[in-house]
């Protein structure tokens, strides 16, 4: 099957007005703007995603952890509003959390400094002194070296943290739904009068979280 079909069948099947369509990062397994530069591999997914917005879908995407610079280029030229954090919102009479999920975990205290680290102006200023090739190779690495340190966790490990922030946001923060990605696993989950929605990992399992006629439900993509 090919995933990237799949992905543009897909958009192309809610591109009209009054359709919003929220990315929870990590669209591709590294991004990072240059003044002038952006990774040529992703141009036909940025072509397509562009001509949905021409067609009226509003588009938000919210940084993950390979997001590593977010600049003007996927405002000004695709049509993102873009967010570095969390993002809280009300629709349908509902409120929203939809955040990435990145550092949730009790056990990501060093991922969170790393990802200050990363995120600092200073140091994404000193990276894109790098050539662009070689910037992308260097990050490249790196992904690769995540892959394996991490390939012996399963999903599911992260799930309790996961669930446990969830409640926190609908129990003491008031929100009906909490909505993020990061842990690939797809996932709903009813918390009191609220849901956690995981939307898992779109390449492997298709899901995704659709909100409609005021009720938030997994769905899975059917090649049409």
């Amino acid at each position: 099957m090919d995933k990237r079909r799949l992905l543009f069948d897909f958009g192309e099947s809610i591109a009209a007005p009054g359709n919003h369509l929220f990315i929870l990062g990590d669209l591709f397994d590294f991004w990072f703007e240059w003044k002038r530069v952006i990774p040529r591999r992703h141009f036909v997914v940025l072509h397509h995603i562009r001509g949905w917005a021409d067609k009226g879908l509003k588009l938000y995407y919210l940084a993950g952890n390979h997001d590593f610079r977010l600049g003007s280029f996927l405002r000004e030229e695709i049509g993102f509003q873009t967010f570095e954090g969390a993002l809280n919102f009300e629709a349908g009479g509902r409120k929203f959390h939809l955040f990435h999920g990145d550092g949730v975990m009790k056990s990501d205290a060093g991922y969170r400094f790393l990802k200050k680290v990363l995120r600092n102006r200073l140091n994404q200023k000193l990276f894109t002194a790098l050539h662009p090739d070689w910037g992308i190779k260097l990050a490249d690495l790196s992904s690769r070296l995540s892959r394996e340190v991490n390939e012996d966790r399963r999903d599911y490990e992260f799930t309790p943290d996961y669930l446990e922030y969830a409640r926190r946001k609908i129990e003491g923060e008031g929100f009906d739904f909490v909505i993020m990605a990061h842990t690939h696993l797809p996932l709903f989950r009813q918390i009191g009068k609220g849901a956690y929605l995981n939307t898992g990992n779109w390449y492997r399992d298709f899901t995704y979280g659709l909100f409609q006629g005021g009720e938030l439900k997994l769905e899975k993509y059917q090649e049409r």
